[in-house]
């Protein structure tokens, strides 16, 4: 497909850019449509002429494409399922628009998936099936047969005949299409599943801990229709802690025995002839012990929260990753040895001199050290997505990718971040790529490394 894409990032939002055909006009409805509905599962687009042309606007904000969450990865039947059933939906969503699903451009780069709102965005692309055949609109189906788990047999059979369907004149994606790869093992519902606590904010902030789970005690955070993706599925969440769960008959029987003992001093206070001083103890005592009752069932309560932040000792270590001896660069503690004068010089070649290669953590990240050996590396918090895994809020889930160049040379390369991939201090925009060598500073977010 002859399509000019690219990416911009304003101050807010991050876009996929599409130039519209000469042909293209606002009057279309079909890009009216898309512009003025947001449709569920389908890229929100907006129309904009500029120099007299005409751009679809795509946004993406702190989305990932598929290709980039699978570039390292293997997809098993609930990945498969998973990403066809939002499929299917995308087009049954889009005929009620009076849109035609086979204008979804089907490509692994044109997909994206929101990790706060836990689904899959595909992009609508107006008038496609009139510029292009459905045979050169068919590589998703090929990524995914190429992706899939050989040893999965009911995943790797799905996704070869779905690559050898889409090879057919006129094939469009359909519910039944999926019923008939998975049968009733897979459930479509009538109507998509929505998040109410994902807002704005669970979108733009890689901040805060919106991007958490928001799963409630006691419910999936899917429809049961959905199959989760693997343990890292959504990257960020974390076990229950500790006395999570229904409470102990101690939690019950301890704080009883607290409200009992308040209500025995209540009554003798009451009931018996006492001094002024003894009745004032009994009171105090009774005060005493209706307050570590109520605290008893709150601390009960607290520990009932399903999610808590991981204290830092609990936290486990950050995987390529090590950290420097304290002596490293200590020249004053070295050993004396005895001199043997000069020794001979011993030429270096350039591929040596590469596979050399780090980035050295600065400020908070000090200690930190990235080898640039066995490449590529995608950077950010999420386990399973990432290969080197950050401890900060400021960092993606999927940061930014690192990865040989053709010429040997590590090429870094913005993974469409929320705070930005950084060299010598100026911000890479999404998905671009920029070579880099000794001496670059780079940061992710607020995470500073050096190349040396």
């Amino acid at each position: 497909m002859d399509l000019e894409i690219s990416y911009y990032r304003d101050a807010l939002k991050s876009y996929m850019t599409i130039r519209c055909p000469e042909e293209a006009r606002e009057a279309d409805y079909r890009f009216r449509m898309a512009a003025s509905n947001p449709i569920e599962g389908i890229l929100h687009c907006s129309l904009r002429r500029i120099d007299g042309e005409i751009y679809l606007y795509y946004e993406v904000s702190a989305r990932q494409k598929l290709s980039h969450m699978f570039a390292d990865r293997i997809l098993d039947t609930a990945d498969l399922s998973r990403i066809l059933s939002s499929l299917a939906q995308a087009g049954t969503r889009l005929s009620g628009y009076l849109l035609d699903a086979a204008d979804l451009l089907l490509d692994p780069d044109m997909v994206y998936y929101d990790f706060s709102e836990n689904r899959y965005y595909f992009t609508y692309y107006p008038g496609l099936s009139e510029r292009v055949k459905p045979s050169e609109n068919r590589a998703l189906f090929a990524f995914l047969a190429e992706k899939t788990d050989s040893s999965d047999r009911e995943a790797a059979g799905a996704a070869y005949q779905l690559d050898a369907l889409s090879e057919m004149p006129g094939f469009v994606f359909t519910e039944k299409i999926l019923r008939d790869l998975f049968g009733e093992r897979i459930q479509v519902p009538e109507e998509s599943f929505e998040n109410p606590e994902a807002g704005e904010a669970d979108r733009e902030d890689d901040w805060s801990e919106s991007f958490l789970s928001k799963e409630k005690e006691g419910e999936p955070l899917l429809p049961a229709w959905e199959t989760p993706l693997p343990a890292a599925d959504p990257p960020g969440g974390e076990k229950k802690g500790r006395g999570a769960g229904k409470p102990g008959l101690l939690s019950i029987l301890v704080p009883a025995a607290f409200f009992a003992a308040a209500a025995a001093f209540a009554a003798a206070g009451q009931l018996l002839p006492l001094p002024v001083r003894t009745l004032r103890l009994f009171t105090a005592g009774a005060l005493a012990a209706g307050a570590a009752g109520i605290l008893l069932v709150l601390r009960a309560l607290i520990r009932r929260v399903p999610f808590r932040r991981k204290k830092e000792a609990d936290r486990e270590p950050l995987p390529e990753m090590t950290r420097l001896p304290a002596d490293e660069f200590d020249f004053w503690k070295q050993e004396e040895k005895e001199d043997k004068g000069p020794a001979e010089t011993v030429f270096v070649s350039a591929a040596a001199a590469q596979s050399e290669k780090r980035l050295y953590g600065n400020g908070k990240a000090k200690g930190m050290v990235i080898d640039l050996d066995a490449l590529p590396h995608t950077i950010g918090t999420a386990a399973g997505f990432a290969d080197v895994l950050l401890d900060d809020s400021s960092v993606s889930r999927m940061h930014a990718r690192i990865s040989q160049g053709p010429d040997q040379t590590p090429v870094l390369t913005d993974l469409n971040s929320t705070n930005g991939t950084w060299v010598n201090g100026i911000r890479l925009q999404p998905e671009e790529s920029i070579r880099i060598g000794k001496g670059d500073v780079i940061r992710f977010g607020e995470t500073e490394f050096c190349c040396r």
